[in-house]
């Protein structure tokens, strides 16, 4: 992600005010969050700053427990007075991503932060593309959390539309619709860019 001081067009983070724990006039109080939840600990060991803790794609997967492990360290050549006021930086780490085959650990590198406060907003990409992250540390109890949204490229293809199905079809489309929501996003990512590396290779195929 470039760090040109500016929101891409398409954070998903873009249009969120500093006060976005407040209910928006018209939305409703438990409006589904933009984003998955990470919350952790920051250390400071041997001068570097370390976030580690878990993430899931709600509070309430948090919750009961079905979070998964993150490990970030930060910027390096730091003091006490970092635990007090974030600096802002560079951050590499990791964490699990649960799949039909267990965890895998997805590796990122170069995400920046940036505070303004105690408030934190930033970005990165892995191998599931770019995303946004924003949030807050508290001081006090060395505790941080971020929300991390995935920034969608527009989708002009139309074969999400359900058009002149038949019935059974229609229920067919619905009933893996209901299916894909149970997986987490980083794994459909995952699964989305398998299907297109093997449409590619067909298609390639069929040019030979």
């Amino acid at each position: 992600m470039a760090d040109d001081g500016k929101e891409p067009k398409d954070d998903p983070f873009a249009d969120d005010d500093d006060d976005d724990d407040e209910p928006v006039e018209g939305e409703e109080e438990g409006a589904a969050k933009k984003g998955v939840p990470m919350v952790g600990d920051v250390t400071l060991q041997d001068g570097r700053l370390f976030w580690a803790g878990l993430w899931a794609d709600s509070e309430e997967d948090l919750k009961a427990g079905k979070g998964k492990k993150f490990k970030y360290g930060g910027p390096e050549g730091q003091s006490e007075a970092a635990l007090t006021q974030m600096p802002s930086g560079e951050w590499h780490g990791y964490f699990f991503n649960p799949g039909d085959e267990g965890d895998t650990k997805c590796k990122e590198k170069g995400v920046k932060l940036k505070f303004d406060g105690n408030q934190a907003r930033g970005g990165g990409e892995n191998t599931f593309g770019e995303f946004s992250l924003k949030g807050s540390y508290d001081a006090a109890t060395k505790k941080m959390t971020l929300r991390k949204a995935y920034l969608y490229q527009d989708d002009d293809d139309d074969d999400d539309e359900i058009v002149d199905a038949e019935p059974e079809d229609v229920a067919a489309e619905i009933a893996g619709l209901e299916g894909d929501a149970e997986i987490p996003i980083e794994e459909l990512r995952k699964r989305m860019a398998a299907f297109e590396e093997e449409e590619r290779k067909a298609k390639a195929a069929k040019t030979a």
